[in-house]
């Protein structure tokens, strides 16, 4: 991956990225195609052959919609492949729209700072790739992080990755919270009486479902896929937004969770 690439894919994702709901255009509304299916997954946290793998399993056109909701980095072995793979899907063609999640933003605030925080962060989880020869975050994947919006809004749902601030009158402005926040509250006026799709706290897989099944209005798809030793645990979350079903993948990548 270079920069050269980098920037290719994300004109093409701004490219159809076309109805902005915020003045910094860090949030956009994603209308429904006239075919194809609308998937979401969440927290891929480096596990770049359980990605692959899933998306062989749902069998991913290119009419359909593929939102990754944040925390497609740290933990697992392979951040730069997931990353890779996903500039790769916007190449050829895929309706692919990635969001930051609090890992990336992690990277954006570490880079920041003194060379010693990121270089200390990155051995412990794993991202030493991220970065470049004199340990700061290598040029493309900063480029990349940074051009990402916060959340999409559908017909029906919010795709975000912790959730919103229930507790301020303008959830839609606490960009904070939709990366950071883990009490999921809900409220039918500030949020349109649409549903939540989110991930960022790890739920097992009976939660999951059980939310799936009353068709809540918050719906954690997190079943922490780096937590492949933990009962309940360690499997990746698509949710397909027009048939409410989800497809799910164990974890292949054998990683053990840093938590």
């Amino acid at each position: 991956m270079n920069i050269e690439r980098v920037e290719n894919a994300i004109s093409i994702l701004r490219s159809r990225l076309d109805q902005p709901l915020d003045e910094a255009g860090r949030s956009f509304f994603m209308p429904a195609q006239k075919k194809g299916r609308r998937f979401v997954i969440s927290d891929i946290h480096g596990c770049f052959q359980t990605f692959c793998a899933l998306l062989d399993k749902i069998e991913l056109k290119k009419k359909d919609q593929l939102f990754v909701i944040g925390d497609m980095v740290d933990r697992g072995p392979y951040s730069m492949l997931v990353l890779e793979k996903l500039i790769s899907l916007l190449e050829d063609g895929y309706r692919v729209f990635p969001s930051l999640g609090n890992h990336e933003q992690i990277f954006l605030n570490l880079q920041k700072t003194a060379t010693e925080d990121l270089l200390t962060f990155s051995k412990r989880q794993n991202t030493l790739h991220l970065l470049s020869k004199k340990y700061v975050l290598r040029k493309e994947v900063g480029f990349f992080l940074e051009s990402l919006p916060y959340y999409y809004e559908t017909e029906n749902h919010f795709l975000v990755h912790a959730g919103f601030n229930m507790k301020i009158k303008d959830p839609f402005s606490d960009w904070q919270s939709m990366l950071w926040i883990r009490e999921n509250m809900y409220s039918r006026k500030k949020l349109k009486d649409k549903t939540v799709i989110h991930g960022h706290v790890p739920k097992s897989l009976s939660v999951i479902k059980r939310s799936i099944k009353k068709a809540e209005k918050n719906i954690c798809i997190d079943n922490g896929c780096v937590k492949a030793e933990a009962t309940g645990y360690g499997k990746l979350i698509c949710y397909e937004l027009n048939s409410g079903k989800y497809t799910s993948k164990k974890n292949i990548d054998l990683v053990k969770a840093l938590y």
